[in-house]
């Protein structure tokens, strides 16, 4: 009884394997994009929770009459962080390197800092952040 029950056990046949593997391949194709919208709107909000930080410690410092206020830039050229003048409120606020942006939405942008204003100086930058964007300089 035993040798007949494992002859009738032949397994899947060529046709259920190549019906299986298609619904699976339709499954992926469908799903891969949605998957990477995901991803990379995570990447999108990171990159805006790092530069809400890197702003907020810069305001804080110069709000703080302790210290004095410091004045300059934070850019992303390809993501690529650079810092000039601001970099004693950073680091006092324990953000010594700045993080890379890793999504493509947040890759190149600007922001400027006097003593008593945040000139965020990319539109779409300031719209994510809720600040108004800078008035364009008018050329001489």
């Amino acid at each position: 009884m035993k040798n007949k029950k494992r002859m009738d056990n032949n397994g899947f046949s060529l046709v259920e394997l190549i019906i299986v593997i298609a619904i699976m391949a339709v499954l992926i194709g469908v799903l891969a994009p949605q998957y990477l919208k995901y991803v990379e709107r995570g990447r999108e909000s990171a990159d805006l929770d790092n530069i809400d930080i890197m702003v907020s410690a810069i305001e804080i410092y110069n709000a703080d009459p302790a210290n004095t206020p410091v004045t300059g830039s934070i850019k992303a050229s390809n993501g690529v962080i650079d810092v000039e003048g601001v970099g004693a409120a950073l680091t006092a606020a324990g953000l010594t390197t700045p993080a890379n942006m890793k999504s493509t939405a947040y890759k190149n942008w600007e922001i400027g800092f006097t003593a008593t204003a945040v000139n965020v100086k990319t539109p779409a930058l300031a719209t994510a952040l809720g600040r108004v964007a800078a008035a364009a300089t008018p050329a001489p």
